[in-house]
């Protein structure tokens, strides 16, 4: 039985180490992206959608009024059916590029929002984030030129937390640049699985074509759906370049941070890209490996070893990984923490992936799906 455990631990542990060494080198090796600018400036459309974001839409929309593109483009925004004066605080704006719309009262969710605000768009690209964001004053400008010069249907760039008052909040930044860094890593080595919904840009004829691909099954996941369907047949690419990092808000607290990712994960069972599923799997095995081991280690003598092997080879590879991710995110000095975030992570990854299963959490006054 030992020998069965220790194999099994050893196997996943090396499959770990490989993936994530991999990540590492591609993270390095891919060198910042400046693509050409274009020559004639198009329309473009960003689109919103938005519920209870009185705190927050203001930020939102002085960085978007505040670009640097020199043509035009129109500021769409859905509100869905928010309950407190964000539709109000919008109306306050004279900017005849925004344009704020309702869902109706049989349609609700991002996923319909964002299905209304395409419907409303009049951009040949289309770019999206969310109304808790910060964009870079170049955004439009970059994300336009990099899916037209590099000719692909679907550009994603960087997300970072913003510091919150929370005494977490070094370690949710950390994670989430973990998640951010992989995704990234994900493309490139031609293997897309993840991005972020808060930034994105995609041919408006395409995201037409994919539109029943949203998976409506789920209340999140509108990104990653669209991702893995459009890399099937058409061209995907994240653009490494910091002054298109776009900052989010950040949870809270722990209560709030774990419906995040509860919410985030329940999308993943709709995964049907095989590396995705990969990457998802092999992360809740190598958790629950360290697990088991820290249990065993209380009544087996000899598996304190294992654990602590596992344990430490795990830290130096994950911390090496996030060395160049903190780097490009600016936050160099977040790195070093990663040891310390290793005695939470597996306890968070396996409660999370279990919650998801069998929770469901509301999410601004309404129940995920």
């Amino acid at each position: 039985m030992n020998i069965i455990i220790v194999t099994i631990s050893i196997i996943i542990l090396a499959a770990y180490c490989i993936t994530i060494i991999i990540f590492m080198i591609a993270f390095i090796s891919k060198k910042t992206d400046y693509p050409k600018p274009i020559i004639q400036q198009i329309l473009v459309s960003v689109i919103i959608a938005y519920r209870n974001e009185e705190n927050n839409i203001n930020e939102t929309l002085q960085s978007l009024i505040n670009q640097t593109y020199k043509g035009d483009y129109e500021i769409l925004l859905i509100n869905d059916h928010s309950k407190d004066k964000t539709s109000t605080t919008i109306s306050k704006y004279k900017d005849k590029r925004i344009k704020n719309y309702k869902l109706p009262n049989n349609k609700y969710g991002k996923k319909a929002a964002l299905r209304l605000g395409v419907g409303y768009a009049k951009g040949e690209v289309l770019l999206f984030t969310d109304a808790d964001c910060v964009v870079p004053s170049q955004w439009v400008e970059i994300m336009t030129n990099g899916i037209l010069s590099y000719n692909v249907d679907m550009l994603c760039g960087p997300v970072v937390f913003r510091n919150s008052p929370s005494i977490f909040s070094s370690f949710f930044k950390l994670e989430f640049m973990s998640m951010t860094g992989s995704g990234a890593s994900g493309f490139f080595i031609n293997q897309p699985f993840m991005c972020n919904g808060a930034n994105y840009a995609i041919k408006k004829d395409i995201f037409l074509k994919n539109i029943n691909n949203l998976n409506e099954k789920y209340s999140s996941g509108d990104d990653v759906f669209l991702l893995h369907n459009i890399a099937k047949t058409g061209k995907v690419k994240f653009i490494k370049n910091n002054n298109l990092t776009i900052i989010t808000q950040a949870p809270t607290s722990l209560r709030s941070f774990f419906s995040q990712r509860i919410r985030w994960a329940s999308k993943t069972s709709g995964y049907k890209k095989p590396f995705a599923i990969y990457t998802t799997i092999l992360l809740a095995l190598m958790s629950l490996v360290l697990i088991l081991l820290a249990i065993l280690s209380i009544f087996l003598s000899n598996m304190w070893k294992l654990f602590l092997i596992s344990f430490l080879v795990k830290s130096i590879i994950d911390t090496l990984f996030m060395i160049p991710v903190c780097k490009f995110y600016k936050q160099d000095d977040l790195a070093m923490l990663t040891p310390i975030l290793q005695f939470f992570y597996p306890i968070y990854v396996v409660t999370t992936a279990i919650l998801s299963i069998v929770y469901k959490p509301y999410w601004k006054g309404r129940k995920i799906s």
